[in-house]
């Protein structure tokens, strides 16, 4: 159950790369609401500043995931505090993601901070069943 549940959270740090390539070729809501920011301040934000540090976000996700997922699927001890440590990362990462501002300005509209919360929301659950199993492994 809980390597299923870090899967997910590997899933959902991928889902947020999706979103953000999606928005960037269509959309571009978050560059509209970057755009909303600065324009009264007379600076022009750019896109890869803007979009890299989601795709960062989601990137870091997945690699931390995917090895914290091997360390689970392996039955490794150290599975369980790397959940913790991955956790911990990720959701300082989604807040960073929901509070940064500038001008007075959220940088960021809060469904992308939401969004990036899912996948630690989602690996701290995976703690649980990870820290039974090793609990039965003692």
């Amino acid at each position: 159950m809980g390597a299923g549940l870090l899967l997910g959270a590997l899933a959902l740090s991928a889902a947020l790369a999706v979103a953000a390539f999606v928005d960037q070729a269509g959309g571009r809501s978050l560059m509209d609401h970057a755009h909303d920011v600065y324009a009264g301040h007379g600076a022009s934000p750019s896109a890869g500043v803007v979009y890299g540090l989601v795709y960062t976000v989601a990137a870091l996700g997945v690699l931390l995931w995917l090895g914290t997922l091997a360390g689970a699927r392996a039955g490794r001890r150290w599975a369980v505090w790397a959940a913790v440590v991955v956790t911990v990362v990720m959701a300082g990462l989604a807040v960073t993601l929901l509070a940064a501002s500038e001008y007075g300005e959220q940088v960021y509209p809060p469904f992308w901070g939401i969004l990036a919360l899912l996948s630690p929301l989602v690996g701290a659950l995976a703690v649980v069943p990870l820290a039974m199993r090793r609990a039965r492994q003692d």
